[in-house]
């Protein structure tokens, strides 16, 4: 069966950011990749309604136009940043914001880059999404039909005086963990990208997003082959 790549962008993007991830996730994976066509007013009516419903309906419209499209029967989710909670909650057999997405029983593999999980800190992280998807969905609980791989990035330690860089990320880390100098990706620090049950991939040299550098997670086709898993194709 046919598979496809839907990737869901992070907080506040435009879809049309992630243009050039999927090329790259196209040359590396030889399966065709689409976006989820969320905008930065998507995330301003989560944050104004707490739900998330109109997001999740765009994530299951993408997947049943890959269905129809591109003849895919099987799905990979590849959620950046806090589009790896909307991933979470896809998956879930259960009712999120009164509808059922039940997307573990078509989605093989769910990556998640530079995801604030925060699975440390349960259902009291301070962030209502990531606390729906730690009530709903902890940890790994669709493994192992539904294959999970969390990814974060190792490229700036956090530090209240350092350079800009640090200050910046010494600011955001703590909105994640309490060990404000720890290591991270600019914006999420390592322990925050963890889930219960799972490895995590940690990337040198490796940043959120473009606001903090070129390498980020879809910045190259070399970055993207350092996520992607080798032989994904033969699980299809």
């Amino acid at each position: 069966m046919k598979q496809a790549i839907v990737i869901i962008g992070g907080y506040n993007s435009l879809w049309t950011g992630y243009l050039g991830m999927a090329r790259h996730l196209e040359d590396v994976s030889g399966l065709p990749a689409v976006g989820v066509p969320l905008a930065p007013w998507d995330w301003l009516k989560l944050e104004r309604t707490r739900d998330a419903a109109h997001m999740l309906h765009k994530v299951r419209e993408t997947v049943q136009w890959a269905r129809r499209k591109l003849d895919a029967g099987r799905f990979v989710l590849v959620g950046h940043s806090a589009g790896g909670l909307l991933g979470r909650l896809y998956l879930h057999d259960g009712p999120v914001w009164g509808e059922r997405y039940a997307g573990a029983g078509h989605v093989d593999l769910l990556i998640t880059l530079g995801s604030p999980h925060c699975s440390d800190k349960g259902t009291r992280t301070g962030w209502h999404l990531t606390d729906d998807a730690n009530r709903l969905v902890p940890g790994t609980p669709y493994a192992p039909a539904v294959r999970y791989r969390p990814v974060i990035g190792r490229s700036i330690k956090a530090h209240p005086y350092g350079a800009y860089a640090q200050r910046r990320a010494f600011r955001g880390y703590q909105y994640f963990s309490p060990w404000h100098d720890a290591w991270g990706d600019g914006i999420v620090p390592l322990s925050a990208a963890q889930l219960d049950g799972v490895e995590t991939l940690v990337l040198d040299g490796v940043t959120h997003s473009r606001r903090y550098g070129p390498d980020w997670y879809g910045g190259s086709r070399d970055i993207v082959r350092r996520w992607w898993p080798a032989g994904q194709e033969d699980h299809a």
